[in-house]
């Protein structure tokens, strides 16, 4: 097997998600964090998605709340190749569809000082689908990577003023790629279709999620959580193959592969403030670790290829969001939010096989 084996399980995954700009979706972490487009999450507390957005939180409810339900994300990218270009191939634009996301949470107190919950959601990661025949088809045709979480969690009210939390997110780490490629077969170019090879694996993972709610004054709470870093180990037998000009299946021996994924760390600081009796505000910001995902080892058991780390020279992403609820009526709320949240890479970084 040739030496550019390496660099294509290197390049799994990168463009897709790169394309889609972030890892860590907030909106979908549970169902009514997409109308405040994720701002002022760490600080909001208003039903039992606090779990997950912030575990202190939960010590603000005297009953048990639940929240369950769906939401997505519309997914419309694409990308323009030029005269520049080495490889072959098109300019590519992703099937346009909507990525479901369900979720589900609820707290019960225990007594005055201690609250329990539990936050089912999926929040990390996308599942993307490219053309055939897109430039980037070496790197990625269908990809996915996911890790949906259970999430048991504890808070403790300390005093009227300060509350902490924690919680233990048991995740279920999963991945898939398709790509093509040029045959590892000698021959003229074009004599043989691009090869195919598909890797898919799951592993499992423990993400801390910690939280600490503040309220100095009666009209305003601040709210701080933190995700621990996380890693995921992949491991597949991948098989690439493809059919000479005669139409005769070839192909090369399953060789064993580990995938070094890390899940970034994570830090987001809320404010809420009550402004009168009907109109609340709400902003955030945040910092998501992605450089440290954009390192992934790569290890190949076969004539002993040494293992690597494929650096992707992704960039930290910054979260910034402002949100408002006003009450329209008694038993109706009216929410809005706008969110804008940092690229992870630029055109120059972006990375293709």
């Amino acid at each position: 097997m040739k030496l550019t084996t390496p660099l294509l399980a290197g390049a799994l995954f990168f463009p897709s998600l790169t394309q889609a700009g972030a890892l860590y979706f907030y909106e979908m972490s549970n169902a009514s964090e997409s109308s405040y487009a994720g701002a002022g999450m760490a600080a909001r507390a208003n039903d039992s998605g606090t779990v997950f957005t912030n575990p202190a939180g939960m010590t603000r409810f005297d009953d048990s709340k639940m929240l369950a339900g769906f939401t997505g994300v519309y997914i419309d990218g694409g990308f323009q190749t030029n005269g520049n270009n080495t490889s072959t191939g098109g300019s590519g634009h992703v099937n346009k569809r909507v990525v479901p996301a369900g979720s589900f949470s609820y707290l019960k107190p225990i007594n005055d000082k201690w609250t329990w919950g539990v936050s089912a959601h999926n929040y990390f990661g996308l599942a993307i689908d490219w053309p055939g025949d897109w430039v980037g088809r070496s790197s990625s045709v269908n990809v996915a990577l996911l890790a949906p979480q259970v999430q048991p969690t504890l808070a403790y009210k300390v005093n009227d003023w300060l509350s902490v939390g924690a919680g233990a997110a048991l995740t279920l780490g999963y991945v898939s790629d398709k790509l093509r490629h040029d045959p590892l077969t000698p021959g003229e170019q074009g004599e043989y279709p691009d090869a195919k090879t598909r890797i898919s694996d799951t592993d499992f993972a423990v993400q801390g999620n910690f939280g600490i709610m503040i309220q100095p004054w009666d009209h305003t709470r601040i709210g701080l959580r933190y995700l621990t870093e996380t890693d995921l180990d992949f491991e597949d037998d991948p098989q690439t193959s493809w059919r000479d000009p005669l139409g005769k299946e070839l192909g090369d021996p399953k060789v064993p592969l580990d995938l070094g994924v890390t899940m970034p760390q994570s830090v987001s600081a809320g404010i809420h403030h009550t402004y009168s009796d009907k109109l609340n505000l709400l902003g955030s910001v945040g910092w998501d670790e992605i450089s440290e995902f954009g390192h992934v080892q790569v290890e190949i058991d076969d004539n002993g290829i040494p293992g690597t780390t494929v650096n992707a020279d992704f960039r930290d992403t910054w979260h910034f969001g402002v949100a408002a609820e006003y009450l329209w009526k008694p038993d109706l709320q009216l929410t809005a939010g706008i969110s804008y949240d940092t690229s992870m890479s630029t055109g120059r970084t972006r990375p293709l096989a």
